[in-house]
C-alpha cells in the first residue's frame, strides 16, 4: 500500500497490491505476501546484507515496531527534512519498467507530477507501464527481444523463468555498491529492513533493490454491527467459537450467511490452515531437510475443517462464482458477517466512512497456541541493466535513494502529492490530492522502491489506522516464517504453477464436497512425486550453498 493519503483510485492499486503480494502465496489470487515460495529469490545472502540504519523520521501518533506494526500519523507533515543531498541525476533519460494496475498517466506535457519529478530528479523520466494482465507474458518478450529499458521492476511473486541466470547475464550485481556499510551512501536505501533486502537477493549477490511490504497476510474482517445485532461473539478465540458465530448470524431467509471464499482465492482456507498451525508453505527439519505444509498432519484436517462450514449451511450459495466485487459489497451492505482478504482491505477510503468492522486476531483452532503466517516483505525488486559504468550504478542508487525516502520528508512528501494547486489542495491544515492528482500518479514509480510502510490515511475513516495497528500489536509476537522464502528451486520455477494449481483443484473438491477430505492424500502424493520432492531437495541445496 502507499503511504499517501487514500483514494479510490489508489485504493484500487493499493488492493492488487496486497491482493498479489500479501495472500497469493499458493494461487496469485488475492497482499500475496509477497515471496511466492521463493520463485524470485536465490541461494541466501553470501554476501551481507545491507547495513540498517534507521531513518529520520517525525514522531508518530502510534509507535510501531521494528518487528512490523507499522507507525500511525495523523497527517502527513508538509515541510519536512530534506534527506538527499546534491545533484541526482543529469539531465538525461532514466526509461523504467513498471507493471501498474491503473490507467495510464495522462502524457508528460499534461502531467505536473511527472514535470515535477523530472525536475526534482534532474532527469527525463521515461516509464515503460506494463499492465498487471500482460506482464507474464510481456516480459519474457522483452527478454528474448533484447529490449529490455535501463531500470527494470519486477513484482517479486512474478515467477520469471530461470531468473537467477537472467540476472547475472543481464543485471548489474550491486552488491559493491550496497552490501554491509557501502549502502550508508544512500541513506534512504539503508532506512530498509534485512527482511526486505533477501528480496534482492539472487546467486547470493544483491541484484535488485526492494520495495518493502508489510509483513502481514490474510486478515478476518467481522462486520461487527451484523454481528452485535444477532447477539455473538466478534471475537472468537476457538474454531467452536467461530462455528457459534455463524449459526447465529446465518439467516438465510434475509439472505445473511457468515462466510463466502475459498474457491476463487485461497484467504479463506489460508485462514483455516493457521488455524490448525500449519506450516508457512514450508518447513525445514532439523536435519536441514524440507517438507511441504501439505504434508503436514494438520493440512487434510484443516481443509476438511473448512468444508464442513459449507457443510453447516454457513457459506453463501454463490460463493463458487462470486468475484470479490460482488462479496466486498455482500459485507458492507450486512449479507456477509466474516470475510477473509488482505492487509488494510477495509475502511481507508471516504466511500467506506460508514463502515462498522472488526478483525479477529489469529487462533488456534483448539485455543491453543497460534501462528500468523509472515509474508515475504516486499513486493517488488529493481534492478540495472548490466553495466561496469560506476557513474551509471551512482545515478540509478541516487534516484532510488530519492524515492525510497521515509515517510514526513520532503521528497515522499513528493512522491505522495506532487504539485500543490494541480495535484494537491489544503484544506484544513490537511493535503488532499485532487482528481488531477490521482490521475497523474499512474506512473507507478512509488511501487519500485521504499522502506518501510506506516499507517497515514486522514481522508480514511476515523480510526480504523489505530484499529489496524492495534490489531497488527496482536499478530505481529505470532509470526511464521516461511523458512524457503528466499530460496530457489528451478523446479517450481518451470512446474510450480502447474502443480499448485492441481493442489487447489483438489483443495476446491473436497471444500465443495465433490470429494471426500481423505482424497488428498492421493493428491498430495502426485504433487510430491511431480515435484514437490525436487522443490523440497533444490531448497535444502540453496540453502547450503548459502550457510
Amino acid at each position: 500500500m502507499t503511504i499517501s493519503p487514500i483514494s479510490r483510485r489508489t485504493l484500487f492499486k493499493g488492493a492488487a497490491l496486497t491482493a498479489l503480494s500479501g495472500t497469493a502465496l499458493t494461487s496469485l489470487t488475492a497482499c500475496s505476501d509477497g515471496t511466492a515460495k521463493g520463485s524470485t529469490a536465490a541461494a541466501g545472502k553470501a554476501v551481507p546484507v545491507p547495513t540498517y540504519v534507521e531513518p529520520l523520521k517525525p514522531k508518530p501518533q502510534f509507535a510501531g515496531t521494528a518487528q512490523g506494526v507499522m507507525d500511525v500519523y495523523a497527517g502527513f507533515p508538509v515541510n519536512g527534512p530534506r534527506t538527499v543531498k546534491g545533484p541526482i541525476g543529469d539531465g538525461g533519460d532514466f526509461e523504467v519498467l513498471v507493471m501498474t494496475y491503473g490507467q495510464p498517466a495522462p502524457p508528460l506535457e499534461k502531467n505536473a507530477y511527472w514535470q515535477l519529478l523530472n525536475k526534482e530528479l534532474n532527469l527525463n523520466v521515461k516509464p515503460v507501464l506494463v499492465p498487471s494482465a500482460d506482464f507474464a507474458t510481456k516480459f519474457p518478450a522483452m527478454v528474448a527481444g533484447d529490449d529490455l529499458p535501463e531500470v527494470v521492476s519486477v513484482p517479486v511473486f512474478m515467477n520469471v523463468a530461470r531468473l537467477p541466470q537472467l540476472a547475472e547475464a543481464q543485471f548489474t550485481d550491486l552488491s559493491d555498491h550496497l552490501s554491509g556499510d557501502a549502502v550508508k551512501k544512500y541513506p534512504n536505501l539503508a532506512g530498509i529492513q534485512e527482511a526486505n533486502w533477501l528480496n534482492g537477493y539472487l546467486n547470493g549477490r544483491i541484484y535488485g533493490v526492494p520495495k518493502s511490504d508489510p509483513v502481514f497476510t490474510t486478515q478476518l474482517y467481522t462486520k461487527t454491527d451484523l454481528i452485535a445485532k444477532a447477539g455473538a461473539n466478534p471475537e472468537p478465540r476457538t474454531l467452536a467459537e467461530l462455528k457459534e458465530l455463524a449459526r447465529a448470524v446465518t439467516d438465510k431467509r434475509a439472505g445473511v450467511y457468515a462466510f463466502c471464499g475459498g474457491v476463487n482465492d485461497t484467504a479463506m482456507s489460508d485462514s483455516m490452515l493457521m488455524m490448525f498451525g500449519v506450516p508457512n508453505k514450508w518447513e525445514k527439519k532439523d536435519d536441514g531437510s524440507f517438507a511441504s505444509y501439505y504434508e503436514h498432519e494438520q493440512f487434510v484436517p484443516a481443509v476438511a475443517a473448512l468444508a464442513d462450514l459449507r457443510k453447516g449451511g454457513w457459506f453463501h450459495p454463490d460463493t463458487a462464482t462470486m468475484s470479490k466485487v460482488q462479496r466486498d459489497a455482500l459485507f458492507r451492505s450486512g449479507k456477509l458477517a466474516v470475510v477473509a482478504d488482505g492487509n488494510r482491505a477495509m475502511g481507508i477510503i471516504a466511500e467506506d466512512h460508514a463502515l462498522e468492522f472488526g478483525m479477529i486476531a489469529p487462533f488456534a483452532e483448539d485455543g491453543g497456541k497460534a501462528v500468523y503466517w509472515q509474508g515475504g516483505g516486499a513486493y517488488a525488486m529493481t534492478m540495472l541493466k548490466k553495466t561496469s559504468d560506476k557513474k551509471k550504478i551512482d545515478r540509478f542508487l541516487r534516484v532510488l535513494d530519492y524515492i525510497a525516502a521515509p515517510f514526513g520528508s520532503r521528497e515522499s512528501f513528493v512522491m505522495s502529492y506532487g504539485a500543490e494547486g494541480s495535484d494537491y489542495t489544503m484544506k484544513n491544515g490537511v493535503p488532499v490530492l485532487t482528481t488531477r492528482g490521482q490521475r497523474e500518479q499512474d506512473l507507478g514509480l512509488a511501487y519500485i522502491v521504499g522502506g518501510p510502510q506506516v499507517l497515514c490515511n486522514p481522508q480514511g475513516a476515523p480510526g480504523v489506522d489505530k484499529q489496524y495497528h492495534d490489531w497488527q500489536q496482536k499478530a505481529v509476537p505470532l509470526l511464521l516464517q516461511n523458512p524457503a522464502a528466499h530460496l530457489y528451486s528451478q523446479t517450481y520455477n518451470t512446474k510450480g504453477s502447474a502443480l499448485e494449481q492441481q493442489m487447489r483443484d483438489a483443495v476446491t473438491a473436497v471444500f465443495l464436497g465433490r470429494s471426500p477430505a481423505s482424497s488428498l492424500k492421493d493428491a498430495v502424493s502426485k504433487w510430491k512425486q511431480n515435484g514437490g520432492d525436487a522443490m523440497a531437495r533444490e531448497y535444502a541445496d540453496s540453502l547450503k550453498k548459502s550457510s
